[in-house]
């Protein structure tokens, strides 16, 4: 089984924190282990949406290295809106 960190760009929106939430979801539908995680704290309109809807804010994480996961991005497409590490 593959692990996966599922993340969006640095400044997490709403669209990045739901995306990364439902590629995670898909995932592990499809027999993976993964994770959505955020790149920095959701901002206020994220965080109105997650309560809205009974969601649990997404962990924040600096690194991606060493955690023997496997990355998935959503919702971005250049290295300098990504984790450091991305490499």
């Amino acid at each position: 089984m593959t692990q996966y960190l599922v993340f969006g760009h640095k400044n997490p929106d709403t669209d990045t924190i739901a995306s990364a939430i439902a590629f995670a979801y898909y995932l592990n539908q499809k027999g993976h282990q993964a994770e959505a995680v955020a790149l920095g704290t959701p901002n206020e309109e994220t965080a109105f949406a997650l309560d809205y809807f009974k969601a649990q804010a997404p962990r924040v994480i600096e690194s991606a290295a060493g955690t023997g996961a496997h990355v998935a991005l959503v919702d971005h497409n250049e290295a300098s809106q990504s984790i450091d590490d991305l490499a």
